[in-house]
């Protein structure tokens, strides 16, 4: 039988430990269940005010979708792959200064060239850069004459970029509205846009669409159902800086956990699931997990995923208005290639480097995306992230060892059916869709990469489920799309008064997004409001930054050599 939420690394020893402290009974100011990034942000932001708090983990590792395994001696980063508010003036950078962290946690700026390939179907390969107007550049050269609708879907994103900003951070009243709606005029007007509706609306070939969706894994949305703002969020994000961190995620991952427990009255408990969270009338009296333990504070903090948490503590305890919120359909969620390479051979070789490759098969997002959900990969799009080209750091891999990680989208249903048939059947179909996928890699990047593999491991939605807990194996929380993505979207208060959410469902996802969540329920929570957007650097001026460092870091040793 395997084992599912955890890979059992805890040794007895270590669980002795966790049962002699919670016989101790200590006072915690917060409860917080589970401890993906944003529980991690928020917990450490918390710590670092004097709070004590208590974190409740059903795995064996902290950071949810952004943990680390390992498999021997190469250690890989479950979801995450490049992130972006990691320079002065991001909120990643603003939360790490925060917490004093900012000096020990670093990051590697991605390029120079770029740091998205996008590879089509018809051999070319077009860079991703940093800058609105060098990425039309690259797509004249290659597709001569879609500079000027490139152009003007740019500056749309760039529009809603700026207004975002100026949306308050908090509730908006009717005067709101009526007074500042001048000031957010692109966001009202294409609120309830898709990406394929901006496209077709600014006149895009489908080669330049193409260019600009490959990367709509990093969304789990094809264009057509894609919210135009979840694309102007990432893609935008990603133009003014996209990070690696220095000692990779799981130092990230670490310092952050280690950071809350350094301090005093400050614990975080492994293979400890919540089971049922106890309400008496509006508020949250404790909490129960599976092995018998009930922890108690004045106030609880929820990562767990929202819908499943409140059918935990009772669907009828919420409100009507309450319950709509919580009625969110999943994303779609992914299969990833975790590869450990022989020291035979070096990626860069085959035109890698210190940027993801897109690859496509064909130039219908829309349509490959359509097959893939009924696990036809006949033609479809692949992912390919290659870490230890990111950094000098080997803390990942064996030396001289790289690792290249293959990712592409599949349904959650077919493969949970062919798991509840028996792991046999699962296990085929999962490593024949796999095969595929390296398949493609040999044929249009790396001739006879399987006699370079020493490692390989296969992750899906049915392991999402089983290791971080998330419903369907979902990779974003509440779908990208642009219902899920209005004023109307579950934010962090409950029905309960000491009771808040801190999900991606009830904020936003990735790593960006989940520091926006958990600092933002934090300055809810203090008043301590460290982070301002208006006063931030713009992208322009952010994206001149990069640029600065680009230039600087170009008469610099290159990394890995």
């Amino acid at each position: 039988m395997v084992k599912k939420f955890s890979t059992n690394a805890l040794k007895s020893k270590q669980l002795e430990e966790q049962d002699s402290r919670y016989a101790e009974n200590h006072e915690y100011d917060y409860i917080i269940i589970g401890t993906g990034n944003a529980a991690l942000t928020v917990g450490a932001l918390l710590a670092n005010a004097g709070k004590k708090i208590c974190m409740l983990e059903a795995h064996d590792t902290p950071g949810g979708y952004a943990h680390t395994f390992h498999m021997g001696d190469f250690h890989f980063c479950a979801q995450v792959h490049y992130i972006w508010g990691a320079g002065p003036g991001g909120r990643v950078h603003a939360f790490l200064k925060k917490i004093g962290l900012e000096k020990d946690i670093t990051f590697e700026l991605m390029g120079p060239e770029g740091y998205d390939l996008m590879s089509l179907p018809d051999g070319k390969k077009v860079f991703i850069p940093y800058g609105w107007d060098k990425l039309s550049e690259n797509i004249e050269k290659e597709y001569p004459g879609q500079k000027q609708a490139v152009d003007t879907f740019t500056n749309l994103l760039s529009k809603m970029r700026t207004e975002f900003n100026r949306i308050p951070d908090k509730k908006l009243t009717l005067w709101d509205y009526m007074t500042k709606w001048y000031r957010v005029r692109t966001l009202l007007r294409y609120r309830n846009k898709t990406v394929q509706d901006v496209f077709d609306e600014c006149g895009l070939s489908k080669e330049s669409q193409l260019i600009l969706i490959a990367n709509a894994g990093d969304l789990m949305e094809p264009p057509e159902s894609l919210s135009i703002f979840a694309y102007a969020g990432l893609f935008g994000g990603y133009n003014t800086g996209s990070y690696y961190p220095t000692k990779h995620f799981k130092y990230y991952i670490g310092r952050i956990a280690d950071f809350i427990t350094e301090h005093e009255g400050c614990h975080i408990y492994y293979e400890t699931e919540v089971s049922k969270i106890h309400t008496d009338g509006n508020t949250v009296r404790s909490v129960e997990t599976k092995d018998g333990k009930t922890f108690t504070a004045p106030n609880y903090i929820c990562n767990m995923d929202p819908q499943k948490a409140s059918h935990m503590i009772g669907w009828d305890k919420f409100p009507k208005e309450d319950r709509k919120k919580l009625s969110y359909e999943y994303s779609p969620a992914g299969i990833v290639v975790y590869l450990g390479l022989k020291d035979d051979i070096d990626l860069r070789d085959f035109g890698f480097g210190s940027y993801n490759i897109w690859h496509n098969e064909q130039w219908d997002m829309n349509t490959m995306w359509k097959e893939m959900s009924e696990c036809n990969f006949d033609n479809p799009w692949i992912f390919m992230s290659t870490p230890t080209l990111h950094t000098n750091d080997e803390s990942n891999s064996p030396k001289g060892h790289q690792i290249l990680e293959i990712a592409s989208y599949t349904e959650y249903q077919p493969l949970k059916e062919a798991q509840e048939k028996g792991y046999a059947d699962y296990d085929r179909l999962k490593d024949k869709i796999a095969g595929r996928m390296i398949e493609i890699v040999e044929e249009r990047f790396i001739p006879n990469l399987r006699n370079h593999i020493t490692v390989k491991v296969v992750g899906s939605s049915v392991t999402n489920e089983d290791f971080c807990l998330s419903p369907f194996g979902n990779a974003y929380g509440s779908r990208l799309t642009p219902s899920y993505y209005t004023t109307d979207r579950l934010k962090a208060d409950t029905p309960f008064t000491n009771l808040h959410w801190c999900n991606a469902s009830s904020g936003w996802a990735g790593i960006y997004g989940t520091v926006l969540t958990g600092s933002g329920l934090y300055s809810k929570l203090t008043g301590d409001k460290f982070y301002d957007p208006t006063t931030a650097p713009t992208d322009d001026e952010m994206i001149a930054e990069v640029q600065t460092r680009l230039k600087r870091e170009s008469a610099e040793p290159t990394l890995n050599t």
